[in-house]
């Protein structure tokens, strides 16, 4: 997947812009702190809370478009937005991750997104899941998941995919 990416990148001059850019690894921990500020500053968390549903049918892509907003924000604030200005979309971790992917350093920047609400949330294996709610897309009612994990002497294994 990371090469699949990153051979995409590769394909379109204004993405060259990026991994080149990006490929300073000083470059890449600047903006990343930036998008760290951005991203946990209380407005920001207010704007998610209020403006993502994972309920709604559309609530993805609220959440898309709240996000790709926050990274706009952080390479503007490091005067970086002329990379990014002609670009539809745009995230901050697309480029990133597929070139630092085993970069311990700049995988721990990024260690903050678990303290993100649950939307951020990884666990490792054999740790105590949080009770988080479920949310039933037919009745919208929110269910416990320590409700819906019936037989608690066997593991529970959730397979969750992404739209975007």
């Amino acid at each position: 997947m990371v090469e699949v990416m990153k051979k995409m990148m590769m394909s379109d001059p204004k993405w060259q812009a990026l991994l080149r850019l990006f490929s300073d690894k000083q470059v890449a921990i600047r903006v990343l702190r930036k998008q760290k500020e951005v991203l946990t500053h209380p407005d920001s968390l207010q704007m998610f809370e209020e403006g993502y549903d994972p309920a709604t049918q559309d609530g993805m892509v609220k959440f898309t478009n709240i996000y790709e907003r926050m990274d706009r924000t952080a390479m503007e604030e490091c005067g970086l937005g002329d990379y990014i200005k002609d670009l539809k979309l745009f995230k901050i971790l697309k480029v990133i991750v597929p070139l630092y992917i085993n970069d311990p350093e700049i995988m721990a920047e990024l260690e903050y997104m678990v303290k993100i609400g649950n939307l951020f949330v990884t666990q490792d294996i054999g740790s105590v899941p949080p009770d988080v709610n479920l949310v039933s897309m037919e009745t919208k009612q929110e269910i416990p998941l320590s409700q819906f994990h019936s037989c608690k002497s066997r593991p529970l294994v959730i397979i969750a995919s992404s739209l975007s």
